[in-house]
């Protein structure tokens, strides 16, 4: 920066403006991204099984991407209703519906 009896010159006081706001824009940038970062963590660490849903909502969702087809969703259905039920029976083995064995 070039200094003219002892003032600055316009270029100066234009290149100090420029860094200034520069420097306040990544401050606030910075700010906002950190309150961004800690609101996301405190919305994020709600219970899951709330977020993904019932096993009900979960299969419907299945049926409707096309995952399963009607008959299975009959068969998968039946089986949450029952395991619902107290003194249901176990669970599903972990094999697909419809799969051989």
């Amino acid at each position: 920066m070039m200094y003219w009896n002892g003032h600055m010159s316009t270029g100066g006081w234009i290149i100090s403006i420029l860094w200034t706001v520069i420097i306040f824009a990544l401050i606030a940038g910075a700010i906002a991204w950190l309150v961004a970062e800690l609101g996301g963590r405190n919305s994020s660490s709600t219970d899951l099984s709330s977020q993904e849903g019932s096993a009900r909502e979960i299969l419907d969702r299945r049926l409707a991407k096309g995952e399963i087809d009607l008959e299975q969703h009959r068969q998968l259905r039946e089986a949450i209703e029952r395991s619902a039920l107290p003194g249901a029976d176990p669970p599903l083995s972990s094999q697909p519906a419809g799969a051989p064995g």
